[in-house]
């Protein structure tokens, strides 16, 4: 299995150890390319990818600018959906879309391993 089966293999896992709290996920690059996603509209998660991108710019600029250290990870919660963007070293970043009112401690703590995984992965894949 490839990289790319492998990073979307590893979506869907994620998606389906909490069925009921995440709506979707992807990964998207550093410079906003969609890699792999499980949201139901491709253009919509080349879209998301792409803001992605660019609210992780806009957040690690935060970060600097207030000498909070090295950005690890983003939220936007809106009323109808969250929004948990955590880096995936210097390569990008992964998106995971939960329903209103999941429990974020437990995706935090199942998407963080993924990060782990994802990282290897792409690493690998560069090297």
């Amino acid at each position: 299995m490839g990289t790319a089966e492998k990073i979307q293999s590893l979506l869907y896992d994620l998606d389906d150890s909490l069925p009921q709290q995440i709506e979707g996920s992807l990964i998207a690059s550093g410079d906003g390319f969609l890699v792999g996603h499980t949201l139901s509209e491709v253009d919509d998660a080349k879209r998301v990818a792409a803001m992605v991108a660019t609210t992780v710019g806009v957040s690690r600029r935060m970060a600097d600018t207030l000498n909070a250290g090295a950005l690890k990870e983003t939220s936007i919660s809106a009323e109808g959906r969250l929004v948990q963007l955590y880096l995936v070293g210097d390569r990008g970043a992964l998106a995971v879309v939960a329903k209103e009112g999941a429990n974020i401690a437990l995706i935090n703590l199942k998407a963080r391993e993924q990060v782990e995984t994802v990282n290897d992965l792409l690493t690998g894949a560069l090297a």
